[in-house]
């Protein structure tokens, strides 16, 4: 009886370790850390679905700028960073396009000969001046609100859908996650197939050895254990 008690009790933790994601005071950390705020003030996180990904959505306040956030709640990335003036001094010398467009690249990092496409259009908000410009450089796609007197009002930067899939896993590393969890299994004690999950894939399998069944599930981009059962196999 203390044996299968014990069994049980590091099946439990092995499987805590094995399903660790990023909590959300460690999401929260990694957004402030980002937007390099001292004192950031009413800090919100909630759980979100991102293109059928986990996520922390967090906001928070810097004087008169409203941050916001989306992290990934399986590898803390940060898959979207965005922030807007509450208000700003409307005064000022008027700028043109080009300068908005310097203007933003210059704020990004980014040389205009590196960008994979470009936008910048003027629009009016109550009778005021915006210039919208988007860019990408490949990895991130930038987006701004620029007013005419040269401040940046909005800012977001979000990854591009490949190179958040640069890390995706292949069916032999899967094959490799899924033995690492069953002491003694071979490939040829494992079934396993690649399936989609709310937009995301997934390998899903099962091991057989020793009278048990073991079913498992491995985020195809992450790596991680999404679950992770034991059965002992019923004979007929």
């Amino acid at each position: 009886m203390i044996k299968k008690i014990l069994l049980i009790t590091v099946i439990a933790l092995t499987s805590a370790a094995l399903f660790a994601a990023i909590g959300s005071r460690d999401a929260e950390t990694i957004a402030v850390n980002h937007s390099g705020v001292e004192d950031a003030r009413f800090i919100h996180t909630e759980k979100d679905r991102d293109d059928g990904r986990a996520i922390w959505d967090v906001s928070f306040y810097d004087g008169d700028r409203e941050y916001s956030y989306d992290i990934d709640m399986d590898t803390g990335d940060i898959l979207k960073a965005e922030w807007e003036l509450d208000w700003w001094d409307r005064g000022g010398s008027v700028i043109n396009e080009e300068e908005a467009l310097a203007s933003a690249l210059r704020d990004a990092s980014v040389e205009e000969k590196d960008t994979a496409y470009l936008r910048v259009h003027s629009d009016r908000d109550d009778g005021m001046l915006f210039y919208d410009v988007r860019f990408s450089d490949g990895s991130y796609r930038y987006e701004y609100d620029i007013a005419d007197n040269g401040t940046i009002v909005s800012k977001s930067v979000k990854m591009e859908a490949k190179a958040a899939d640069d890390s995706a896993i292949n069916q032999d590393e899967a094959e490799s996650i899924a033995l690492s969890l069953v002491d003694g299994a071979t490939a040829d004690d494992m079934r396993i197939r690649q399936d989609w999950d709310d937009g995301r894939m997934t390998y899903e399998g099962s091991i057989y050895l020793d009278g048990f069944e073991y079913e498992f599930e491995i985020d195809g981009r992450t790596g991680r254990v999404i679950d992770f059962e034991r059965d002992r196999v019923r004979r007929h």
